[in-house]
């Protein structure tokens, strides 16, 4: 409810100020060592609380640790990610194998900074993490990951998975390449209802040149979207489905296909070493309007595969084709095909 304050002297009008009731419980602390703010998450009250970490490169020994807290928002000084810096030792250096580990703990914010030199993740979230937002985060140089969503093996129920997550207007990707033997940018397994929005992914690749995805989403994930992010220079740009999930990964159980529903919508793709867009075992997807150019040679630019995979692909602009196979259908209609040089051609 919204408070009303008047202020006045007897026998003069009053000024009547609205005042929301945020005014009042805002619980925020500003922290300039990791020490203060491991030590300011773990003393949030149950109600919430804005942390701010002062502007500056924090070199980081051990994970930032948020388990079973609610409504925190962990943030940057300034709206520049490059001013606020945690950074671990090393993309190759085991000791630290992720910069932010989250466990059961709901509508967390983290924003306007930057997590790097990871052996494994930047931000990895588990069980039962819901309503996640990362906005304007830098994830570079993680060894697998800017960003890791799962859940525990042969799990089952609402309570096991980290749902309606969003990362937006972030930069995600590797100075140079991966170094694990699964690189991604966004890994989402089991999930439901997260978006991917306005993000840039570059150089997502290994060192081997064999396959990593800018993002997927996979094991029984549902109602995920993919939109206007930027993917360059890596191995396949945005996928449903990915390589495939082990069996114990999948949600409930449910292995009979990898994604259900989603969408991916105005995407720009270009320069990867195999297909822009991908679509393994997915169920009643919608492929729209996305532009997708120079990919791999022979891979074409959008490829569905195996029967459990149907959906809709319409509105795309494409340098190569867009390719059913292993039994796949889908809708495809109203693609551009377009050359190399962007002159037209014809969609086989």
């Amino acid at each position: 409810m919204t408070r009303y304050l008047k202020y006045g002297l007897a026998g003069t009008s009053l000024a009547v100020i609205l005042v929301s009731p945020a005014a009042f419980s805002q619980d925020a602390i500003t922290v300039s060592s990791l020490a203060g703010l491991q030590t300011a998450i773990n003393n949030a009250p149950a109600s919430g609380r804005t942390i701010t970490l002062a502007q500056g490169v924090y070199q980081e020994s051990s994970p930032i640790r948020i388990h079973g807290k609610t409504n925190l928002t962990i943030q940057g000084a300034t709206s520049n990610y490059d001013d606020t810096v945690i950074q671990g030792p090393g993309i190759n250096d085991s000791s630290l194998y992720v910069n932010f580990k989250v466990n059961n703990s709901d509508q967390l914010t983290i924003r306007n900074l930057t997590v790097r030199n990871s052996y494994y993740h930047g931000i990895q979230l588990n069980n039962d993490s819901d309503g996640f937002t990362a906005d304007h985060v830098k994830a570079i140089d993680n060894g697998a990951s800017g960003f890791k969503v799962s859940s525990p093996t042969n799990a089952s129920g609402p309570a096991a998975y980290s749902d309606n997550g969003l990362i937006q207007n972030s930069y995600i990707g590797f100075s140079g390449t991966g170094q694990r033997g699964v690189v991604e940018g966004v890994d989402l397994v089991g999930v439901n209802g997260w978006t991917l929005r306005g993000n840039t992914f570059n150089n997502i690749r290994k060192p081997n040149g064999s396959p990593a995805y800018a993002a997927f989403a996979k094991g029984n994930s549902s109602n995920v979207t993919f939109e206007n992010n930027t993917v360059q220079n890596s191995f396949i740009g945005l996928s449903f489905g990915g390589g495939g999930t082990g069996s114990q990964y999948f949600r409930n159980g449910d292995t009979s296909v990898e994604t259900r529903g989603g969408v991916i919508r105005n995407n720009r793709i270009s320069d990867t070493t195999d297909v822009g867009i991908y679509m393994n075992r997915a169920s009643g997807f919608e492929i729209v309007n996305n532009t997708v150019t120079n990919n791999g040679e022979n891979t074409g630019s959008i490829a569905i595969r195996f029967s459990a995979s149907n959906g809709e692909v319409h509105d795309n602009v494409t340098s190569g084709k867009i390719r059913l196979r292993n039994g796949a259908s889908a809708n495809v209609y109203a693609n551009e095909r377009i050359g190399a040089d962007n002159s037209a051609a014809s969609q086989p």
